[in-house]
């Protein structure tokens, strides 16, 4: 064996010494450990190397081994973990952060109600958090902060005069103004949010699409029934007078309702899918669940639902939520006790309990306008959005469910090979137009007119 294997040899048998002698307590240097470590995360591949030296004839050349040493020391050095990526204090485009923010004012003990031009959403968007009761700071750290004080409001109702009443509301104005401009010039001067604020469509809730809206409709359904027994009664529910619940029943997508013999086939449907699609933080998975039929929908559950109130957790703890407003509602305050108490509420209106900023019932915060006196009869609030997507996902099936009908009708229609050949040629004739009439209306129903086409018309 040659001299330059010996030699490597022996100083491997020496640092494996030196590593497995132990060590003086309370007098081993740092740079010890770490070589050790470094050491016994090498002492694989420095033993195979040593192996690949020995079996190689003509590897006697010292200066090959120590190119092959160094070469192999490089290749296994430990990789450098990349810290981790910090998340930006200064995304005023994106709408989880911000939703991040507004939640910090969720707590009834540190944030109380305040006039809208200095609601909790303005110092949201403006880059604010809620740090301490009633007091704000600035996301960026920028060192900015705002107490929010504003006198009680007072009425003549509770013994002052007209002209202590009128002036406390003039000192409430003031302030208002003063905060309103403190949105701003709060935060420091190098600060980004000084400049920059999130638009008004930062509250849209994404509902343009029909199947989507669909989606998390039935998705919040599904988990309020899971807590069936928590929830209020049909008569102590209350909706706006626009909505016709028993209607919306009558419409709902007709893959709600599904019948037993086919329920194991789309159960093990259902798992396949969910298996392959994974977890996803930006999509609303409803559990399979199969509904037996429209007279078994529960209107508490629906209404409940239909204007964005979704459970909390399992539904254990009889807690509902809303994901854009915060606002949490304990079901047992309007549900009889059991030793027959009456409730805390007789009634539970699920469009009143929002926040009045909240998309799910405010037209303007769901249009992203930011325009306050905009006409409004055009806008549409979030339950209004999701409940048009049900009356379009209804026209659609009957719209399909004609076609099909028409298609079938048409089907049994004789052709004219199938006519009785001792027949005159008038009426073959007659029978052919108005076959070749038929599978032109056929064909106008069920494709596009071209837009073209109808301007040269």
């Amino acid at each position: 064996m040659s001299y330059a294997v010996e030699s490597k040899k022996r100083k491997f048998h020496r640092v494996l010494e030196s590593i497995s002698k132990p060590s003086p307590s309370g007098t081993t240097p740092k740079q010890s450990t770490a070589t050790s470590a470094t050491a016994q995360d090498r002492l694989p591949v420095n033993l195979s190397s040593i192996k690949k030296v020995r079996l190689n004839n003509d590897s006697s050349d010292p200066a090959s081994v120590r190119v092959s040493s160094t070469s192999l020391s490089r290749s296994t050095t430990l990789p450098t973990s990349t810290p981790p990526t910090k998340r930006p204090t200064f995304a005023p485009w994106d709408r989880d952060i911000f939703l991040e923010r507004l939640e910090t004012f969720r707590r009834v003990d540190r944030w109380s109600p305040t006039p809208t031009p200095i609601n909790e959403v303005q110092w949201a968007k403006r880059g604010w958090v809620c740090k301490e009761s009633m007091r704000v700071g600035c996301v960026s750290g920028c060192g900015g902060s705002v107490v929010v004080k504003l006198p009680d409001e007072i009425d003549e109702l509770d013994g002052y005069d007209a002209e202590k009443v009128q002036e406390r509301k003039e000192v409430r104005e003031r302030l208002v103004e003063k905060y309103t401009k403190l949105l701003k010039d709060g935060h420091k001067e190098n600060c980004p949010w000084r400049n920059k604020s999130c638009d008004a469509t930062i509250q849209h809730l994404p509902l343009n699409n029909p199947d989507i809206a669909l989606s998390g409709l039935y998705s919040r359904y599904v988990n309020l029934m899971k807590m069936k027994e928590k929830l209020p009664t049909d008569e102590s529910i209350q909706t706006p007078d626009t909505l016709n619940l028993d209607q919306l029943i009558q419409i709902l997508p007709e893959d709600w309702f599904r019948t037993s013999d086919s329920s194991q086939g789309n159960d093990t449907e259902h798992n396949e899918d969910d298996g392959n699609q994974g977890n996803s933080d930006n999509q609303e998975s409803a559990p399979v669940q199969h509904i037996d039929g429209r007279d078994s929908i529960s209107k508490p559950a629906l209404a409940l639902s239909l204007f964005g109130w979704d459970a909390v957790g399992d539904g254990s703890a009889g807690l509902i939520s809303c994901k854009a407003c915060f606002r949490r509602l304990g079901l047992w305050m309007y549900k009889p006790k059991d030793n027959g108490d009456i409730t805390v509420y007789n009634s539970l209106d699920v469009s009143h309990e929002h926040m009045e900023y909240c998309p799910w019932i405010d037209r303007i915060a769901q249009s992203g306008t930011g325009k306050s006196n905009e006409r409004t009869d055009s806008l549409r609030s979030g339950w209004e959005v999701v409940s048009d997507a049900v009356k379009v996902k209804n026209r659609r099936h009957l719209r399909s469910a004609g076609s099909m009908d028409t298609l079938r009708s048409e089907a049994n229609t004789p052709t004219p090979d199938n006519l009785d050949d001792g027949g005159d040629e008038e009426t073959k004739k007659k029978a052919d137009r108005e076959w070749w009439a038929r599978i032109r209306r056929i064909r106008q129903s069920l494709t596009a007119k071209s837009p073209r086409k109808t301007a040269n018309k």
